[in-house]
């Protein structure tokens, strides 16, 4: 039953590492895995294993994805791999840094060091990861749900050489960031923690060791050699030598070191010489088989001669986020440009308006590096904008009845009998006022609301009479206006028609009698003058 489980354990740990592939560093372990997965799952996947989606915050990080991707095949232009680069949902990307907004879920979450193909999408509102592709593995944006490869790095604490076979024998391991099986794929390395289980070939021997941090550094804890057999020899696992096995009749089999190496006590491991001796290198020198290189430090990088270092300028990566920079030698230094602060080493804007930089009256309305003034409704600019006045609305006669200015505004309000109405400027009767309903708790007493409406009654009729006076009154001037008028050019034109009437009798008069004083008669008729008649 047991030897049932384990190989179902094998069966098991052998389909899901189909598609991955391991590589170890120094200090790292990368695994690159051709499962298509969404960012959520294929961050958790990393997670649950101990380690994360890889971040590559440098060119020595790209460095390390080339290599692992290159383990396998060329990444074909149009597949991508999933980074550890995401803009969370309701964050908004940035176009003045160099993540643009974009976040590292592991570790340090900014960086300078970017690789976009082109600048991401911009939105505030959806959650947004990160991938590369194509052989320069650059950087494009795209939606987290979307599915891709992934690649995952544990960081380890140290390592140890594989186990040294003197005979015919086979490695497992099983790594200690997976709980699968890994056959030996060729591992130079192998990180603190591996479990490895040895098949010797010629004995059927199987053994089992870890890798153990030890004041001795990190060793196996059976150190070995195994599956040793009746004789060694060179073309068993290369005689159990680091680099080149050489064997003999006489003196048997023997190691030798590639060039740069020397043989260690143990007369197989090869240990790198020391070849930074007397360097020319500025700044760091790295020894390796072939020689050495020099590096910089951090704010440095090599010169033409690849030996001296130069300083970086980090102000043109645009590090300070729109602010302030001043580059100097090796680093840098941001400063807040006015209208910002700076809050935990980030510049934040400053909230001018809480501190009343505004004249009397105004208001104030913050924005991005600055503030504005302005004055509020009610209010006008005077003094060459130095204040706002308040403006008095009464002149205009915004109201029905009565107008009260006030600072900033003003308030309507309405004669006895009267409330106003809900649009805060119309007068209606109040019946309240007409009739109040007593609120009272005292007990109804009856004969005091008679008195009340007898008053009122009383009131209302001198209020009538007192209206209708006044209404004969102008009644009677406006009769009289017209009347005293008429009369006037009635006597006139009576007048005029009588003095016409006159003048013309008297000219009737004066035609019956002649110029001299006497009368014509006929012939045959004596005249006698009135006197001799009398």
């Amino acid at each position: 039953m047991r030897l049932l489980l384990l190989t179902l354990y094998a069966l098991l740990g052998a389909v899901r590492t189909k598609h991955a592939t391991t590589r170890c560093t120094d200090n790292a372990c990368f695994t690159f895995h051709k499962d298509n997965k969404t960012f959520e799952l294929a961050s958790q996947d990393c997670v649950e294993n101990g380690g994360y989606l890889i971040t590559i915050r440098n060119a020595v990080e790209l460095n390390d994805v080339k290599s692992i991707v290159s383990l396998k095949r060329k990444l074909p232009y149009e597949e991508k791999i999933w980074i550890g680069l995401k803009l969370e949902k309701g964050k908004c990307m940035i176009n003045d840094e160099s993540l643009h907004g974009f976040k590292w879920i592991s570790g340090n979450t900014d960086s300078a060091y970017s690789n976009w193909n082109k600048k991401p999408s911009s939105t505030c509102t959806e959650e947004r990861c990160v991938s590369i592709y194509s052989e320069e593995l650059k950087w494009r944006d795209g939606s987290c749900k979307d599915s891709a490869f992934y690649m995952c790095k544990f960081i380890i604490n140290g390592m140890c050489k594989p186990p040294l076979l003197w005979g015919l024998g086979e490695v497992n391991y099983t790594l200690p960031f997976s709980k699968l099986v890994k056959q030996d794929e060729g591992f130079t390395m192998l990180p603190f923690g591996t479990f490895a289980e040895i098949s010797c070939a010629d004995t059927g021997e199987r053994l089992h060791t870890v890798c153990k941090d030890t004041d001795t550094g990190f060793v196996w804890e059976k150190p070995g050699p195994f599956c040793i057999s009746g004789k060694r020899s060179c073309r068993n696992n290369n005689g159990g030598c680091d680099h080149l096995c050489s064997e003999n009749d006489a003196t048997g089999v023997g190691c030798e070191c590639k060039e740069g190496y020397y043989l260690g006590d143990d007369k197989v491991t090869c240990i790198l010489r020391d070849n930074c001796h007397n360097n020319p290198c500025e700044s760091v020198c790295v020894s390796n088989s072939t020689g050495f290189s020099c590096r910089c430090k951090d704010g440095f990088q090599l010169a033409e001669d690849q030996t001296s270092c130069v300083d970086v300028d980090e102000c043109r990566q645009n590090v300070c986020g729109g602010q302030i920079c001043h580059n100097d030698q090796g680093t840098y230094k941001c400063e807040c440009k006015k209208g910002f602060k700076d809050v935990g080493g980030k510049c934040e804007d400053i909230d001018e308006c809480s501190e009343s930089t505004c004249k009397p009256n105004a208001e104030c309305l913050n924005s991005e590096g600055s503030f504005t003034c302005f004055c509020p409704r009610g209010f006008r600019d005077s003094d060459n904008g130095e204040k706002c006045t308040d403006v008095d609305e009464c002149l205009n006669s915004p109201c029905t009845d009565k107008c009260t200015n006030t600072i900033g505004s003003y308030t309507c309000s309405c004669g006895a009998n009267h409330r106003l109405a809900d649009d805060g400027i119309s007068c209606i009767p109040d019946q309240n006022q007409i009739f109040p309903i007593s609120t009272s708790k005292e007990p109804f007493d009856s004969t005091t609301v008679a008195a009340r409406l007898t008053e009122e009654a009383a009131n209302e009729r001198n209020s009538v009479h007192k209206d209708s006076s006044q209404r004969t009154f102008w009644v009677w001037v406006c009769v009289l206006g017209t009347v005293i008028p008429l009369l006037l050019l009635i006597v006139l034109t009576f007048v005029i028609s009588l003095h016409r009437w006159h003048r013309l009798r008297e000219d009737a008069r004066k035609k019956n009698t002649s110029a001299d004083g006497y009368c014509w008669v006929s012939s045959g008729v004596s005249l006698q003058t009135e006197s001799e008649h009398n």
